[in-house]
């Protein structure tokens, strides 16, 4: 399994289900820097998508997330394999789609031939850093503490 960079892309094929925590792993680092809330959000999508590809037998698939925009964006997630499909909320692994629909602002399916596309969209928020948010939140901008303030 390799993964590579590509400007602000991270792409990865998925072989075997072992290879999802190391995805996992790989996108939380690729997302250093968002918010905590946007980092589970797009790691239970990745779970979603992957998880489908491996339940439809529909391997090797190629995972990539393409980050549009620095601290403030979009997060585009895709997963390509040969014929795969978004499971039908009544099959008994709907809980994807459920996924999908709580945390991606925009997702779908799109076909290119022999492959597959099932994708998600989600907001990339920035996280603040931790001197503004203690800063902020106490009133107290960093630059301007009272003296005898840390």
């Amino acid at each position: 399994m390799t993964d590579f960079w590509i400007d602000h892309a991270l792409q990865r094929v998925l072989n075997h289900p072992t290879d999802i925590r190391t995805l996992r792993e790989s996108a939380a680092t690729f997302l250093d820097g968002c918010t905590v809330e946007t980092v589970t959000d797009a790691l239970l999508v990745i779970d979603a998508l992957a998880s489908t590809a491996y339940e439809q037998g529909c391997l090797p698939a190629t995972i990539r997330l393409v980050r549009e925009g620095t601290e403030a964006g979009w997060l585009r997630i895709s997963l390509s394999a040969p014929g795969v499909e978004l499971p039908s909320p009544d099959s008994g692994f709907g809980t994807g789609l459920h996924v999908l629909t709580t945390c991606a602002a925009m997702w779908g399916r799109s076909g290119d031939g022999d492959r597959t596309a099932l994708w998600a969209h989600l907001p990339l928020v920035a996280a603040v850093p931790a001197a503004l948010h203690v800063a902020f939140t106490h009133g107290v901008a960093p630059d301007h503490r009272p003296a005898g303030h840390p």
